[in-house]
């Protein structure tokens, strides 16, 4: 058994742009890792990982689940005001917010926009396919989902750059960014949050069908058992949440995705042969491509973990791309398998209470998507000289900076 790869940093650059040999490294020499000198443990085995999402009395989210900051292993102060509602609490709070968003977030509503999400893919595509080549992310993988996401909540897709530059920093806070970074997306946060408070202080005048109106009109039972409809607080709290969960895993499914297929050639072919694999390439990419590589959970009580000491304050992070690269649930981890049998029992959604509220949207995205490019791209192949395949820099997020392919039309 190797040694414990004591002297990697998770943080450092090299190892964010490539974690899959730190990951491995973990799993086979300390699953439940005390990274040295900053106070939090890593978890990164299937099994152990699923111990600590469906025991959130133990391992909590309520003080945040980005990177801890210092070296006490502690959890950084959230930006501004900010009220706990879904990704960073617990039960009984974090069960009555859910079970509000549920509905909102019904499966009905995402079940009823296949057409129109086909019809978006369409769209796009024909936008960029007469010239030939395409940066996909930024013609086709980023614009989808967040076109989507906004229509459903009720956000103008006037100011989509507006939204994505704000999603962007808020999924950035899962990291740990410099001073300077965090500076601009404290400011842009508070940008937002007071541009929710006047889109929903608008929107009670003028009332549509979206999960914005739902948000302010449904009742529920609150944290305290009082029945009531929620606080401004609480929805300019759930709704930058819905906004990121709605459009940053599936714009790097996507692309990732395209990666993967390019790369082995006979997957490509078994897709192209058989479209009903593609529900299946989702799963697969989600998997071997985790777009949420780590959350952090805060152990409320000193407690043990596969025999490791974890002090009470800790933080524990979940290394979901870590567990679903573990071959004691997945034979043969390491390699893409778009006829794998059981990829969807993956976590790159979580597991437990916090499982995204947006699976089914973005799996229903992902699929429409691989099913629209792969039917009007030919000959698809990535550009001459365009790609270094860079991912953005997050120990958190996993996404390609950009991708750029060449295709025929039809």
């Amino acid at each position: 058994m190797p040694n414990p790869p004591d002297d990697i940093d998770p943080l450092a650059p090299d190892t964010v742009e490539c974690p899959f040999p730190f990951y491995d490294a973990l799993r086979s020499a300390a699953p439940v890792y005390r990274v040295p000198g900053r106070g939090w443990f890593l978890v990164s085995t299937f099994e152990l990982a699923g111990e600590v999402l469906l025991n959130p009395e133990v391992f909590s989210s309520a003080s945040g689940v980005g990177v801890p900051a210092g070296p006490d292993g502690q959890h950084p102060a959230p930006p501004g005001a900010r009220t706990h509602t879904l990704l960073t609490a617990d039960p009984p709070v974090h069960s009555h917010y859910r079970g509000l968003v549920n509905r909102a977030f019904s499966v009905r509503r995402v079940a009823a926009m296949e057409a129109d999400v086909r019809h978006l893919a369409d769209e796009l595509i024909d936008r960029f396919l007469p010239v030939g080549e395409a940066e996909i992310g930024d013609a086709f993988a980023v614009p989808l989902p967040l076109i989507v996401i906004c229509d459903m909540l009720g956000l103008p897709r006037s100011q989509l750059r507006t939204f994505k530059r704000w999603s962007d920093g808020i999924a950035q806070l899962g990291g740990l960014v410099d001073a300077e970074r965090l500076v601009e997306i404290r400011r842009d946060y508070l940008e937002f949050n007071r541009y929710l408070v006047e889109q929903v202080e608008a929107r009670r005048a003028d009332p549509r069908d979206d999960i914005m109106n739902d948000l302010i009109t449904l009742t529920f039972t609150a944290p305290d058992g009082e029945e009531r409809p929620l606080r401004m607080d609480e929805i300019v709290s759930i709704l930058p949440q819905l906004l990121v969960a709605g459009n940053e895993t599936t714009t790097n499914t996507i692309t990732s995705g395209l990666r993967l297929l390019l790369e082995h050639p006979e997957q490509l072919h078994a897709v192209l042969d058989d479209r009903t694999l593609i529900p299946n390439l989702v799963e697969e990419v989600l998997r071997l491509e985790s777009p949420v590589q780590c959350h952090f959970r805060r152990a409320t009580r000193d407690t043990t973990l596969a025999g490791v000491h974890i002090p009470a304050g800790s933080g524990v992070g979940v290394l979901y791309a870590a567990a679903n690269r573990d071959d004691a649930q997945f034979p043969g981890a390491a390699a893409f398998d778009v006829r794998r049998d059981n990829a969807r029992t993956h976590l790159a959604f979580s597991q437990g209470i916090h499982f995204c509220v947006g699976a089914p949207l973005a799996r229903l995205e992902a699929r429409i998507a691989f099913e629209a490019l792969l039917d009007r791209l030919r000959n698809l192949a990535f550009a001459p000289d365009r790609n270094d395949f860079r991912h953005v820099p997050s120990f958190t997020h996993r996404g390609l900076e950009e991708l750029w392919l060449t295709f025929d039309a039809p």
